[in-house]
């Protein structure tokens, strides 16, 4: 997936340095250092406004992304605790309960995570969390003692299912297009900026915009690839619902 950012960085080089090629034969621009002093201003404003959008992205985009790791781990946690007390469920119950636990959480940490990095849930997973709280909603206590644990296991099912909520929403959170928008118009700006205050088309010159087009390109991939919080390359994997199946593994060889 890094290839991607690899073609960004390229194509930010090629735009800086065909943009200072073009705009530095023109004789606005040959005669525009006269007023460079004037135009400093402007051109650090412009960078100073590209590095702020950059900064409110990465920190709002980060903040989300830890947020959404946070509740996968909350409703792996459920999961487990649901799995946990199922095991004082007789056999009969107790089994088909564990499997469609385990059924529901190999299907999200499968199927529904690669349905999520294009920001689409799995019916199939929704439903078998239902008929797992079902099967145990169903189920006729034989004694006080299980109808507390029945009362407990749905307790962690139902956090099971808030968290899976959380998670849809987490899923479609998106910075909202226009300050996306507003990184590239200002990235923009400022591989333009050079030209139109008078840099001539001279090999160090040349140079240092091509890396500067790079460096943006690159940055502007970056922050993209932040956008949604399952997304790759730098999407939460879920790694909480792989844990939780081993501790699965291991609780069936203690019982």
């Amino acid at each position: 997936m890094f290839g991607v950012g690899i073609v960004y960085a390229l194509l930010g080089a090629a735009a800086a340095c065909g943009l200072t090629w073009a705009l530095s034969r023109s004789e606005a621009s040959k005669k525009a250092h006269l007023e460079a002093p004037a135009l400093g201003f402007v051109g650090s404003a412009t960078l100073a406004l590209f590095v702020l959008t950059a900064a409110f992205l990465v920190a709002s985009s980060w903040q989300q992304r830890n947020a959404a790791s946070d509740h996968t781990y909350q409703e792996a946690r459920g999961l487990e605790a649901a799995y946990v007390n199922a095991g004082e469920f007789p056999a009969a119950l107790r089994l088909p309960a564990r499997k469609q636990l385990r059924a529901y959480t190999q299907e999200v940490a499968g199927p529904e995570w690669s349905l999520m990095r294009g920001q689409q849930m799995s019916p199939q997973a929704s439903g078998m969390l239902d008929q797992a709280r079902l099967t145990i909603t169903r189920a006729r206590g034989a004694n006080d003692e299980q109808t507390s644990v029945q009362d407990t296991v749905s307790a962690a099912l139902d956090s099971v299912a808030t968290a899976r909520n959380q998670r849809s929403s987490d899923m479609r959170w998106a910075v909202p297009d226009p300050i996306f928008y507003a990184l590239i118009s200002t990235a923009v700006l400022v591989v333009l900026f050079p030209a139109l205050v008078g840099i001539n088309a001279g090999p160090r010159h040349m140079l240092v915009m091509i890396l500067l087009g790079t460096v943006l390109g690159f940055g502007v991939y970056l922050v993209s690839s932040l956008q949604y919080s399952f997304t790759p390359p730098l999407g939460i994997e879920p790694d909480a619902y792989r844990q939780t199946l081993t501790r699965f593994d291991q609780l069936d060889a203690a019982t």
